[in-house]
C-alpha cells in the first residue's frame, strides 16, 4: 500500500516497483509512463534494441540484457547526466505494466561534422497504442552545441525527429494511437516532431510529452505544439526549471515537486511521484524566473547571426583540446591550456556577449536580492501591525481587526 508519509519523496523507481503491477487496461496510460519511458530513451540500447526493420524485442528481454552487460555498473550505458540507475531498469523490465512492451526502430546517431545529436527508440505498448520516445541531451559537446543552434536555426536532430515520428505515425495505421515524449531536448524533439507532422497524420497523435524540454525559438518555427495540438500536448517542468523555461510558449504547464533543489531538479529522477501521478508543486521556486528573464533579455538582444557566431566560437574553444564530452574539457594541463588560449582568441563581439549574459545575471541576482530584502522587511512590518492590532484588541484599546 502506498502510505503517504513514507513515500513523501517517491519517485519513478518507487512508481514502477509499487504499482508496477497495474496493467494499462486496469489502469490508463499516464504522466508517469511518459516519464519512464522518456528515461528509457536514455539508455545505451545498441545491440539490444532492433534498428529499423530488424523486428522487434520485449521491453523485459532488453533491460536484462542491459543489466547483464552492465555487470554491476550501469553508468557507462547512460547517455545523460540523470542518475538513472540498475534499480530502475530492473524494476522496469520486472513490470506488468510495461514490461511486456515490445522495442524497435532504435537510432542512435552522434555526428559533429553535422552538428547531430539523436537517439530514439520506438515502444508498442500492451494497449495497442505506440510511444515514440526521442533522447535528451547527453555529456558530448556536440549535444550541447545542437542545443544553442535551437536559439537561431532548426537542428539536424529535430529534422530526425520529425521523419522519425512521421513513420511512425504511417506504421500505426488508419485509427493508430502515438504517443510521443521525451526529457530535456527530447522533449523539444516530441514536440517539434509533432508540430511537424502533416496535417494528414497528426490526428493520429493521442499526445506528445515535454518533460523540462526547451519550447522553440518563434523566429525559427513560428508554430507551437499547443497551438497545433492543443489539451493534447503536455508541458511538466520542476518547480525550479531553467532548460524548460527557454523559450517557452503559451502552453499551460504542470509544475511537479522535486526531492532536489536548485538546477539538480532537470534531473527525472528526482520528481516526487505520489498515488495519482506526479506531485505538484505549489507553484515556480522564484530564483528559476530571475534566471529566465536574465537569459530571455538577453537572448532578445541578440540576433540570430550573434547568436550562431557565440555558438561557433565557444564550442570550437572548448574542443580545441580534442574534448568530445564535457569532462574532457580540461581532463589535463595541455587540454586546459589549448581551450583557454582558444577562448582568449575570440571575436571581440563574442566576448562582449559572454561578458553581456554575466552582466545580466549579475543584474537580475542583485534585484532579486533586493526584492527578497524588501519582501522580508513587509512581511516583519505586517507581522509587528497583527501583533500590536492583536493586543489592543486583547486589552479593548481599540477594534479588533
Amino acid at each position: 500500500m502506498w502510505r503517504e508519509g513514507r513515500w513523501a519523496v517517491a519517485d519513478v523507481r518507487d512508481y514502477l516497483e509499487l504499482r508496477g503491477d497495474i496493467t494499462l487496461a486496469e489502469r490508463p496510460f499516464n504522466d508517469v509512463d511518459s516519464l519512464v519511458l522518456s528515461m528509457l530513451a536514455y539508455l545505451d540500447l545498441t545491440g539490444i534494441a532492433p534498428g529499423p526493420g530488424k523486428g522487434t524485442c520485449r521491453l523485459t528481454d532488453a533491460c536484462a540484457e542491459l543489466i547483464g552487460r552492465s555487470d554491476g555498473d550501469l553508468a557507462p550505458f547512460v547517455r545523460s547526466l540523470a542518475t538513472i540507475d540498475e534499480r530502475f531498469v530492473f524494476a522496469l523490465g520486472a513490470s506488468a505494466r510495461l514490461g511486456g512492451a515490445r522495442l524497435r526502430d532504435y537510432v542512435d546517431v552522434r555526428d559533429g561534422e553535422r552538428v547531430m545529436q539523436f537517439a530514439a527508440v520506438t515502444v508498442l505498448l500492451d494497449s495497442g497504442e505506440t510511444y515514440v520516445a526521442f533522447r535528451g541531451t547527453d555529456d558530448t559537446l556536440v549535444g550541447w552545441r545542437e542545443d544553442f543552434i535551437l536559439s537561431f536555426d532548426v537542428t539536424e536532430a529535430q529534422c530526425a525527429a520529425a521523419s522519425y515520428l512521421e513513420r511512425a505515425l504511417e506504421e500505426a495505421g488508419e485509427g493508430g494511437r502515438v504517443r510521443v515524449g521525451g526529457h530535456s531536448k527530447g522533449g523539444n524533439l516530441a514536440a517539434f516532431a509533432a508540430a511537424s507532422a502533416p496535417v494528414a497524420l497528426s490526428g493520429r497523435i493521442a499526445c506528445a510529452y515535454s518533460n523540462d524540454g526547451p519550447g522553440m525559438d518563434r523566429s525559427v518555427m513560428p508554430v507551437s505544439c499547443h497551438e497545433v495540438l492543443a489539451d493534447r500536448y503536455r508541458r511538466i517542468i520542476p518547480a525550479y526549471s531553467v532548460v524548460g523555461r527557454l523559450f517557452s510558449d503559451d502552453a499551460p504547464c504542470t509544475i511537479v515537486r522535486s526531492s532536489a533543489s536548485g538546477t539538480l531538479q532537470h534531473d527525472p529522477t528526482t520528481w516526487v511521484v505520489g498515488p495519482a501521478g506526479l506531485a505538484e508543486a505549489e507553484g515556480p521556486d522564484p530564483a528559476c524566473l530571475v534566471l529566465e528573464r536574465a537569459f530571455s533579455a538577453w537572448l532578445s538582444r541578440l540576433a540570430p547571426a550573434d547568436r550562431r557566431l557565440l555558438t561557433d566560437e565557444l564550442f570550437d574553444a572548448l574542443a580545441a583540446g580534442g574534448a568530445v564530452r564535457f569532462e574532457d574539457v580540461l581532463a589535463g594541463p595541455v587540454a586546459a591550456q589549448r581551450v583557454l588560449a582558444a577562448l582568449g582568441g575570440v571575436d571581440p563581439r563574442t566576448r562582449d556577449m559572454m561578458l553581456s549574459l554575466v552582466g545580466e545575471l549579475a543584474s537580475a541576482s542583485a534585484q532579486a536580492t533586493r526584492d527578497a530584502v524588501a519582501r522580508g522587511a513587509a512581511d516583519a512590518a505586517a507581522d509587528v501591525v497583527r501583533r500590536v492590532a492583536g493586543r489592543l484588541g486583547a486589552s479593548g484599546g481599540g477594534r479588533k481587526p
